[in-house]
């Protein structure tokens, strides 16, 4: 246990005198160091986490939890899924019938690659993809609706016609040529989600069928998005011939990657914390040398190896402590602020950091979550303290007649 003589000898070895210049100089160092290497570690795991979470929101908003390949016969099969959700207390919240095709759209400049959702007439406006996204127009018959930075790119709006050039095939005196379509522009959605409002385009059903002769699937949204897996599996049960899969299999490979990203990011932020933490050792090794005689006089007059060993440990532990909790601070901050920052370096320095069009998302998410940062606070100290335990060692270790005879 720590006792007074040892918290006054501490105290004073924290604060240097004026002629101990270049012991502040690198013990300020080494606390601006921690410092920065915490905060930076909080910032980037709070983006990653804000990254992954905003990005599963958007997703999951604008993608089924299940797809069901029909066999033609919906009614029932809508039936039979409803029987087996409330069998196994899953609730369904949307459930349409829809066909996902690929066409491409031609312009007098360019032509482009788009995805083409349809569904059916009366499902069209209620549908978990459009709810509360149509932003220009409105949903009508014989008309399309189309994703906000999509129709900016192809200067689209409310009225205009485009025209897609489709997979299936129709034959002319010159052979088999792709089927072209004309389309009018009903009304304009935004999601919010840069990857599906520059890629998609929504038709009903009746409209699709020039367009693709693919199999319509169930697009099936529950109340929990993690019951996904397991209500998967009891479709699958139940129709072992059917293709049935989950959110999960389909973004496995993309969230997979992301976490091997955030892994990675924290090795190596973790390493700026360890070389800050290993100035210390620096520190604490200069301050043995400066007050060599000082612990050769303590040992003297009674004072064990544990109790130098403990000054020294403690000594290095409350400069790291200053370090990290300051750097606890100042990455909340940051991270409560990403958002601000981003716009200010923005409009006023031209810094565009964080593209919609690279991560499909139009803020720059974060989301701080305090039990990692209480993780990484201990990790921080738990470094500070191995790299201030061998100096003490050193000093707790000195030979108190040889100091003193040497002096």
């Amino acid at each position: 246990m720590i006792n007074k003589a040892e918290i006054l000898i501490i105290s004073r070895y924290l604060k240097p005198k004026d002629r101990d210049g270049f012991f502040r100089i690198i013990s300020g160092f080494s606390f601006i160091g921690i410092m920065l290497g915490v905060a930076t570690l909080i910032i980037v795991m709070s983006l990653m986490n804000g990254f992954r979470i905003d990005l599963l929101d958007k997703l999951l908003s604008y993608q089924p939890h299940i797809s069901y390949l029909s066999k033609g016969n919906y009614n029932l099969e809508k039936k039979m899924i409803f029987k087996l959700s409330k069998e196994n207390n899953v609730k369904i919240t949307d459930i349409n019938l829809v066909k996902n095709s690929q066409a491409l759209i031609l312009t007098q400049k360019d032509n482009f690659g788009i995805l083409i959702k349809s569904f059916k007439k009366d499902e069209i406006k209620k549908n978990y993809f459009l709810k509360n996204s149509i932003i220009k127009g409105k949903v009508d018959d014989n008309v399309v609706g189309i994703g906000l930075d999509l129709a900016s790119k192809l200067s689209l709006d409310i009225g205009d016609n485009m025209t897609l050039l489709s997979k299936t095939t129709e034959t002319t005196p010159f052979g088999l040529i792709p089927r072209q379509i004309s389309y009018k522009v009903g009304y304009i959605f935004n999601t919010g989600m840069y990857e599906f409002d520059n890629n998609f385009i929504i038709t009903s059903l009746q409209q699709s069928k020039s367009l693709s002769k693919k199999k319509e699937e169930i697009e099936i949204k529950i109340d929990d998005p993690d019951k996904a897996i397991f209500f998967t599996n009891v479709l699958k049960k139940n129709n072992p011939d059917n293709f049935i899969y989950s959110w999960v299999d389909t973004n496995k490979t993309f969230f997979d990657a992301l976490e091997v990203e955030r892994n990675v990011m924290f090795i190596i932020l973790t390493l700026i914390i360890i070389v800050a933490a290993f100035n210390i050792i620096s520190v604490l090794t200069i301050l043995i040398k400066n007050k060599s005689k000082e612990i050769a006089i303590l040992r003297s007059i009674g004072f064990v190896k544990s109790s130098i060993l403990r000054i020294f440990i403690i000594s290095g532990a409350v400069i790291g402590f200053f370090g990290i909790f300051f750097g606890v601070f100042l990455g909340v901050i940051i991270s409560y602020n990403l958002e601000n920052i981003r716009v200010f370096l923005s409009q006023y320095f031209n810094i565009k950091i964080f593209p919609s069009e690279v991560y499909f998302l139009n803020e720059l998410p974060s989301y701080v979550n305090y039990n990692s940062i209480f993780l990484i606070a201990l990790f921080a100290l738990l470094i500070v303290l191995v790299a201030s335990f061998f100096p003490a060692v050193s000093a707790s270790r000195l030979d108190p007649v040889k100091n003193l005879k040497n002096d």
